[in-house]
């Protein structure tokens, strides 16, 4: 390649083809190599101008992307290498001049381009994406997490000043918290590069008034920050291994020194980051430290949102030391009467709800981790509060997740937990009687017997348990639970009505108010019709007949 950069026949036979494959071709096999190759191709043929540049930046962001598809389906190989070959061409071409290749024809990352960089990392941060070999999400973000780290460390060399954005006045911050968010030149050439000093000029304005060169910000370290610290609470083990030695050298570093860390010392004291080799994989180190720094106001919704996934999850040593970290924090705020952390807390989890719908990777084990906190008692103060909208707003929830749900598992954690939040003492009864004993008997006729059965098992148990206090009519309890016991619920289907006539009378012997709509429902119907044939070759029975 000339200084004067490549042909236009060597630009399409190499560039322009790999972009062409990686987008258009349905062979996975083809689109996880050229994704790959992408990444090592060299400088002056992937940036001989700004247009070629943002076409590889472009297609490998589009190839990343958790909804991105390949011949029809989801292919998790070429989403990795889509995201391993961003961080590689942000190495290749570089953001900062440099002086030994000014003759060469390369355009160097702008900051436009380093953001949407930096934005196709933190969305690969969020993929969950599972098939029959389980989490193969998790191979993009723990390649997401060594690019946000890579990435970061490349924009913060090429910044020659980091100008605060934050609202909160300096006075109101210690003296080692300011100097992190509005550092002055000389400690500026500190989170630059050793020989910054000889490179790096005082920041000069430009006409419009706004710094040049700054590729580095405190929203940006924020969000990368937030991003580890969620994987740190996951349940996968290489996942949390990832994520804290990935934390472990951004905060601890010098070379380049990372700015704008919200409450630094008290982040680095309460993870350990003092003390290197520390096994983040084990979940009995690595749970307690995390749950240290939950209460950093900016990390709370990233670290509780992190580790809901661990506390509903199936593996026993992983689900058993989170558990006991978030049980002991929350009691620590009950005991604090720390009603804004608790309030704080039922944000997370709502926001989850709605983040993540109809995704049971996220909210199969949210529900779970609703239910074990429910069963202790740790939501009591959260479910009575502010007029019982956390409770009004978790119903919603699970009323729109339940509805056209096909995922047997998940509707009956959704069951478990509406049925723990029938909380006899607390002062919750108008919302159970309008939302929570409705939407159960709803689930007495839900369309998979597994689930009205498991429904009536659970209703059953938690009227024995709490009937009486619940219920003041003692012989229609009685009758309601001899119904409960004695209805086959669980058959295929139920052509006469058997069912529906047994939970109309359930409801009617225990008060709760039902629609005509919800009366009428029948199981079975939509069963009949799709197993009828919809021509005579679609059975063996025309077989028959010929014979």
């Amino acid at each position: 390649v000339s200084n004067k950069g490549p042909s236009s026949r060597l630009q399409n036979r190499v560039v322009d083809k790999y972009i062409s494959i990686v987008r258009t071709e349905d062979n996975p096999a083809a689109t996880r190599g050229f994704s790959l190759a992408l990444g090592y191709i060299p400088a002056k043929l992937l940036a001989p101008s700004n247009q070629v540049l943002d076409s590889v930046l472009n297609c490998l962001c589009d190839a990343s992307r958790r909804d991105s598809v390949v011949g029809g389906e989801g292919d998790a190989e070429t989403r990795r290498n889509a995201v391993i070959s961003l961080v590689n061409v942000c190495k290749t071409v570089g953001i900062k001049e440099n002086p030994s290749l000014l003759t060469s024809p390369i355009c160097r990352l702008s900051r436009n381009q380093i953001d949407a960089v930096f934005k196709s990392l933190l969305e690969s941060m969020e993929d969950y994406n599972t098939d029959r070999r389980g989490d193969v999400g998790s191979w993009s973000r723990i390649a997401a997490m060594d690019g946000l780290e890579s990435l970061t460390n490349l924009s913060i060399e090429a910044s020659t000043t980091f100008p605060h954005s934050s609202g909160r006045s300096a006075s109101s911050l210690d003296h080692s918290t300011e100097e992190i968010l509005a550092p002055s030149f000389e400690k500026r050439l500190e989170f630059t590069v050793p020989d910054a000093a000889t490179k790096v000029q005082p920041p000069s304005k430009k006409k419009d008034g706004k710094y040049g060169n700054v590729f580095f910000d405190e929203q940006l370290c924020c969000s990368v920050l937030s991003a580890l610290l969620k994987q740190l609470g996951e349940k996968l083990d290489a996942v949390r291994c990832k994520a804290g030695e990935c934390l472990e050298r951004l905060l601890t570093n010098d070379a380049p020194k990372v700015p704008f860390v919200s409450h630094r010392h008290i982040l680095v004291q309460a993870l350990g980051l003092n003390e290197r080799g520390k096994n983040w994989a084990d979940p009995a180190l690595s749970f307690p430290l995390l749950m240290k720094a939950v209460n950093i106001d900016d990390f709370t919704q990233p670290i509780l949102s992190g580790i809901v996934v661990s506390v509903g999850g199936l593996t026993e040593s992983v689900s058993k030391s989170s558990s006991a970290s978030l049980f002991e924090w929350i009691k620590g705020l009950r005991a604090a009467k720390a009603t804004s952390k608790i309030f704080r807390m039922g944000e997370v989890f709502l926001g989850l709800f709605h983040q993540y719908k109809r995704n049971g990777r996220v909210l199969l084990p949210l529900l779970t981790t609703l239910d074990k906190l429910l069963s202790h008692g740790l939501l009591d103060e959260l479910l009575c509060a502010q007029n019982d909208i956390f409770l009004s707003s978790l119903m919603s929830c699970l009323v729109s997740e339940a509805k056209c749900c096909s995922d047997v598992k998940r509707l009956l954690a959704i069951v478990g937990v509406s049925l723990n939040l029938l909380q006899p003492h607390l002062e919750t009864v108008s919302i159970m009687q309008q939302k929570v004993l409705p939407f159960i008997m709803s689930m007495l006729l839900n369309p998979y017997p597994r689930v009205r059965r498991y429904t009536a098992e659970q209703l059953y148990v938690k009227l024995a348990e709490d009937g009486d206090t619940m219920f003041d009519a003692h012989q229609c309890l009685e009758e309601a639970n001899q119904l409960l016991l004695s209805v086959v619920w669980h058959v295929e289907c139920d052509p006469r009505g058997r069912l529906s006539d047994s939970r109309n009378r359930v409801a009617d012997l225990l008060g709760i108010p039902l629609t005509s709509e919800q009366r009428s429902v029948k199981i079975g119907k939509r069963d009949s019709l799709q197993s009828t044939p919809k021509d005579e070759f679609e059975s063996y029975s025309s077989l028959v007949n010929n014979a």
